[in-house]
């Protein structure tokens, strides 16, 4: 049971500090965006799961050979995008919130889950309590990283996107350079 949690919320950190950013970029998030919000990345982190498990060991090997890089490239195009529109965007034009630029986000910041997934099936743990503890901590992180990041948006006002963008682009960095072994 402790495993587990540990796991979830490992898995989950990404998500938090994601949700710490879009938070902070936008003050206006009604709380249906919010819960939608976080229910978007706990349910990217359970597919991933699911999907990591489905595919086992022999996927992990060729997904493992490019997770990190997927995770960099969609990590860090996001920030970037992020720290553009932070710099240049007009604040009050456009959606509250951006599906599709979530979406991306949130698929990178489960990509390592996946190999989660495939390790759990070598291991052949219990499937279902694991999916389902991911998800509720990733959805209960994504919550308090919305409403942390929503007061750090009020305090800091427009470089409150760019400070979001840098942490995407620093979450992908770190993926990648881990998984390059540059730290050892």
């Amino acid at each position: 049971m402790i495993s587990t949690l540990a796991l979830a919320v490992g898995v989950s950190a990404d998500a938090f500090t994601v949700s710490i950013g879009n938070g902070a970029r936008q003050d206006r998030h009604r709380t249906v965006d919010m819960l939608l919000i976080a229910f978007l990345f706990a349910a990217a982190e359970t597919v991933a799961l699911l999907l990591g498990w489905s595919l086992g060991h022999a996927a992990n090997a060729y997904v493992a050979a490019v997770d990190h890089w997927i995770a960099f490239g969609i990590l860090g195009g996001v920030g970037a995008k992020m720290i553009w529109e932070s710099l240049v965007a007009n604040p009050d034009s456009g959606p509250a919130v951006i599906w599709p630029t979530l979406a991306l986000t949130a698929i990178g910041t489960s990509v390592d889950t996946f190999a989660v997934g495939a390790v759990l099936a070598l291991m052949e743990d219990a499937l279902v309590p694991t999916a389902l503890a991911i998800a509720a901590v990733t959805f209960v992180m994504a919550c308090l990283g919305m409403l942390l990041g929503r007061a750090a948006g009020t305090a800091l006002g427009r470089p409150a996107g760019a400070i979001g963008g840098v942490i995407l682009i620093a979450i992908g960095s770190v993926i990648l350079v881990q998984h390059l072994g540059v730290w050892a």
